[in-house]
């Protein structure tokens, strides 16, 4: 059995290459999941977790509804800042697997659907560390990173004599609250 690794090596070079898989003859050995998580294992080194870790299992049980926690993708993945989403996402679209890869996002994990930022036999990218709020002293304008959750943004404009309309429970993360369109009050 051909490993991972070796697996990602050649991985690369047929990206590298500019070749598609189909003009190798090579069969598929692994799901285009389980290739595409073990070439980001290799991208963002510690930052990609499979089932049987610790991390993957703690990953697993964190999310606000059971039927998020009973959902498994093939793989987390926690990128900690831009760069490194870009990287993730880089991989994902220029992979010659792309378009076969079910691919999940998820901020805090509050929404309470199954599938709402969890796949089954997907990849999770776990957005939780971008938790920069960045204020401008000039126009008191905030940009909030999209791992935050709103109790963190709260404090942290509060500093500051600003506040924002987010969500009514503070654990709810900004992104899934910004894009998912959930009820807000005042």
């Amino acid at each position: 059995m051909v490993s991972q690794q070796a697996i990602c090596v050649l991985f690369f070079i047929v990206d590298c290459l500019s070749l598609t898989w189909a003009s190798l003859s090579i069969p598929k050995i692994m799901s285009t999941n389980t290739t595409d998580c073990a070439a980001l294992s290799l991208i963002l080194p510690g930052k990609v977790w499979f089932p049987g870790s610790a991390e993957y299992t703690a990953e697993k049980v964190s999310y606000f509804a059971a039927f998020e926690n009973e959902i498994s993708p093939t793989c987390f993945v926690q990128p900690s800042n831009v760069d490194e989403v870009v990287k993730v996402v880089d991989h994902l679209r220029c992979s010659p697997l792309a378009g076969h890869t079910k691919v999940a996002i998820r901020s805090g994990g509050h929404t309470a659907w199954a599938g709402s930022a969890n796949c089954p036999d997907g990849i999770t990218i776990d957005l939780s560390k971008l938790k920069t709020v960045n204020i401008d002293p000039k126009t008191k304008i905030a940009s909030i990173g999209v791992g935050n959750q709103w109790v963190d943004v709260y404090s942290k404009l509060g500093e500051q004599g600003l506040a924002i309309v987010g969500g009514r429970v503070g654990k709810v993360g900004v992104g899934g609250l910004v894009l998912g369109g959930k009820l807000v009050t005042i």
